[in-house]
């Protein structure tokens, strides 16, 4: 099935997309979430899951304060088919982050900072250098935090290199912020 999407307005004041069906392109989410943050317009949640070689499940919560868009006149089917632009102006900011070698092989990735507007674009931005595709995003935002985990895969659906769990610490790393007095861990 061709990907569908599909927007409503919620009792907050905020949007619930949903994206369903087949994508051809390994970094759609990093695309949508670019178009999005260019857009001005804030994830605040949801989730997505890859079901079945290319097969997408996806939901989630958007905030469009900031932002002067029509939700119903976007195109969301059209920001995920683009090719990536290369451009990437944030630079994520994470206080806290985990990696962990799944026994499926698979890498689970859990980020914590201050919420930033294209802060996953960038973030999934810097991990397609490494050959590595999200095969599961959960997104929460809470009290202007993120608390995001992200299952990455590599290619042909296998667990990634160990080289490629090293270059990705490494590049976690290099996104950490000390923590402010007064904030959590």
């Amino acid at each position: 099935m061709a990907l569908e999407s599909s927007i409503s307005s919620t009792v907050e004041g905020l949007y619930e997309l949903s994206l369903h069906g087949r994508l051809h392109r390994p970094h759609w989410v990093a695309q949508l979430f670019a178009s999005l943050s260019q857009l001005h317009i804030s994830i605040i949640s949801g989730q997505a899951t890859q079901a079945k070689g290319g097969e997408w499940k996806s939901k989630f919560l958007l905030d469009f304060s900031g932002s002067s868009s029509d939700p119903y006149r976007l195109d969301y089917t059209a920001f995920s088919e683009q090719a990536p632009s290369g451009e990437r102006s944030t630079t994520p900011k994470l206080t806290r982050f985990e990696l962990i070698r799944r026994p499926d092989q698979l890498i689970e990735v859990r980020l914590e900072g201050p919420d930033q507007i294209g802060f996953l674009a960038a973030i999934l931005g810097k991990v397609s250098v490494l050959a590595l595709f999200p095969a599961m995003l959960e997104i929460d935002t809470i009290a202007g935090r993120i608390k995001d985990c992200i299952v990455l895969r590599g290619i042909a659906d296998r667990g990634p290199s160990e080289a490629a769990f090293q270059s990705l610490d490494r590049i976690l790393r290099s996104f950490m912020v000390p923590i402010q007095p007064g904030m959590k861990k």
